[in-house]
């Protein structure tokens, strides 16, 4: 065809106004060059709406866990377990804090070194940063006293909120702080009382926690192996939670307080979502460790004062199933070394619609808020706590306890 149709490129020329919200100006009398240029703009729009990935975010409910070790000669190695469905890709850019100060250490340079960057869905990687040109590293290496401390502060989208993370890192063993007569310390927290479900063979792994990591791994493990033969006796089988990305908790619809000493706009700050595969005692929730539970949590403050929070309590506990699997005669759920029946957990279904079922099972972490809380901030240590952070987390708990039926909902693919 030698001809090209004035109205096809009017067609042209208004799609490509719709999708970039550009006026093109009229055609000049070369209607065919200008309609090889517009396609061309056009199909490059569409190209790039077409490639749109989203980014690993907290805001969405993305889970990662860090760890630094520092080899010497200005290089960090950094674990990172990323527990999402979404691939991580940090970029090649950070801050070092102070914790002290909460001030960035002014670097010499920019010339900082990834090496590892991406870490695949639910998969870990070994990222290296060198810092030996763009810091002076007598100064790192200088011990500091053991309550300060660096962090890296790591991300993904030039430090937007709930895309970036941070992680503690030690350049030197710190200076013993002086201790003189100190105080009786108040007793720690009890741990929570373990159901009466949870069978004899399983109870010890939820008594213990060894310190270290290793025995942690060895200990998950025969806990897995011996969750794997009792199960295998269960009539109707054993259905696998779910963590659909597509159900999620969503805003308050309007303003909460949870802690009426901090500005409104801070307030949902004061919360966290997660997908995790463990509890807060580092235990886990399923019958195996690809089971997930969204986590709605509360965030507590390190220091007085601090507006925002630096560790997290995991407060309610949500349990998603395939709507189809809970129907299934005789099948049931395992939370936390118990087996339970679907037909015996409506007590705790907080949604339902034609492909999910959702169940608040908090109850079977803990009953006693109060001993509950004080048990993990034992564990956690460096935290916080006055009446007023209690009041803060009784606030949180409640609201959610409440509200989640209503919260919960659908999102678009």
């Amino acid at each position: 065809m030698n001809t090209f149709h004035r109205e096809h490129l009017h067609n042209i020329q208004r799609l490509f106004e719709e999708k970039t919200g550009t006026a093109l100006p009229a055609p000049s009398r070369r209607p065919v060059r200008m309609a090889v240029l517009l396609a061309a703009a056009l199909a490059g729009v569409l190209v790039m709406t077409a490639s749109a990935v989203r980014l690993f975010s907290s805001l969405s409910g993305d889970d990662l866990a860090l760890s630094a070790v520092y080899e010497g000669a200005g290089v960090v190695s950094i674990h990172v377990e990323n527990r999402s469905e979404v691939d991580l890709c940090f970029q090649p850019v950070l801050k070092l804090m102070r914790w002290s100060t909460g001030q960035e250490v002014a670097p010499l340079s920019e010339r900082i070194v990834f090496r590892n960057r991406e870490v695949p869905a639910g998969t870990s990687a070994a990222m290296t940063v060198d810092l030996s040109q763009a810091y002076d590293l007598a100064q790192l290496e200088t011990p500091l006293p053991e309550e300060d401390h660096y962090y890296l502060l790591l991300t993904n989208n030039d430090f937007t909120f709930g895309q970036d993370w941070m992680c503690p890192v030690a350049f030197a063993d710190p200076v013993p702080a002086a201790r003189e007569d100190p105080a009786p310390a108040a007793p720690a927290g009890a741990a929570p009382a373990l159901p009466a479900g949870i069978p004899q063979a399983l109870r010890p792994y939820f008594e213990t926690c060894p310190p270290d990591i290793d025995q942690r791994r060895q200990q998950n493990e025969a806990y897995l192996a011996l969750c794997g033969q009792l199960l295998e006796q269960a009539p109707g089988g054993v259905i696998s939670p779910v963590s659909p990305l597509d159900l999620t908790v969503g805003d308050p619809a309007g303003p909460v307080v949870f802690d009426p000493a901090l500005p409104q706009d801070s307030q949902l700050q004061l919360t966290g979502l997660h997908r995790r595969a463990l509890d807060g005692y580092g235990k886990i929730i399923g019958s195996s460790d690809a089971d997930r539970a969204l986590v709605i949590s509360a965030y507590l403050p390190q220091r007085e004062g601090e507006a925002d929070g630096g560790a997290d309590l995991p407060l309610r506990y949500l349990f998603i199933y395939e709507a189809a699997g809970a129907e299934t005669p005789q099948a049931c759920a395992f939370v936390r070394g118990q087996l339970i029946p679907f037909e015996e957990m409506e007590a705790y279904q907080i949604y339902e619609d034609a492909q999910y079922i959702c169940y608040d099972m908090t109850d079977l972490f803990y009953t006693d808020l109060r001993q509950y809380t004080e048990s993990m901030i034992a564990q956690l240590g460096g935290i916080f706590f006055d009446e007023q952070i209690w009041d803060r987390v009784q606030n949180i708990n409640a609201y959610y306890r409440e509200h989640l039926p209503s919260l919960l909902r659908r999102t678009e693919s």
